[in-house]
């Protein structure tokens, strides 16, 4: 299978590593605005948290909602699917217009089969993988892949765990081993600007960032310039 082409919106000039920004970290009353405001701020990826109150104790992002971004954001959207039995959702995010659905090792016994799903529906694939699942579950599809997002928290909590810098570690290690240097590695939850530059230099290329990006007062084109610096060990 060809690898899908990965437009990218470097924070740092000269490279491919990005800051994505995610959208359940902004004030609910304000998600249009907060929408509007990445879109200025030159984001080409914005990563949409569905959840369904199962896998998380949260609820977000529904269809609905994800059809309203959809039609508000220029860029591309990546759905992360933190919800039991992904199967269900894949139709109505196909007619929703994402671009790139993420999905959860550990929400199907059938990743096998989701995957060919999205690849039927022209839909980019990522794969995520809670802290305590191993890079071993990942091990024969990553090849059918253009991320895997790495949770560096538990999902539905924003208690950063360092053990995970090292996970993202080895698998940027087994990939580029196995001529999959292509596929992009995302660190997902707790992400700030003084964790940013350590998980760059583990291999991530992607770091999805909320809180700390809709909560810094200086606004959001600046957060992003800012995270995009510390990552690149210049703050």
């Amino acid at each position: 299978m060809t690898a899908p082409a990965v437009p990218t919106t470097p924070a740092v000039p000269g490279t491919d590593f990005t800051v994505v920004p995610g959208l359940f970290g902004a004030d609910p009353l304000e998600y249009g605005r907060a929408v509007a405001d990445v879109s200025a701020a030159g984001a080409e990826l914005l990563h949409l948290d569905v959840m369904d109150g199962v896998f998380v104790p949260d609820v977000s992002f529904g269809l609905k909602a994800v059809g309203a971004i959809r039609a508000a954001f220029g860029g591309r959207l990546d759905a992360h699917l933190q919800v039991a039995r992904p199967e269900a959702y894949l139709d109505g995010l196909a007619a929703a217009g994402v671009d790139l659905v993420t999905v959860h090792v550990e929400g199907t016994p059938h990743i096998g089969r989701v995957l060919r799903e999205l690849e039927r529906s022209g839909i980019a694939a990522g794969l995520a993988l809670n802290p305590g699942t191993p890079l071993s579950a990942v091990e024969e599809v990553a090849h059918l892949v253009e991320q895997v997002v790495v949770m560096a928290v538990n999902p539905g909590t924003s208690d950063f765990l360092p053990y995970t810098v090292d996970k993202i570690r080895r698998l940027r290690a087994d990939l580029d081993a196995r001529g999959l240097g292509h596929i992009r590695i995302a660190a997902d939850g707790g992400v700030t600007a003084e964790r940013a530059a350590g998980l760059r230099a583990a291999g991530a290329d992607r770091l999805v960032v909320a809180s700390a990006l809709f909560k810094d007062p200086a606004g959001v084109a600046s957060a992003l310039r800012s995270l995009g610096a510390a990552a690149a060990g210049l703050l």
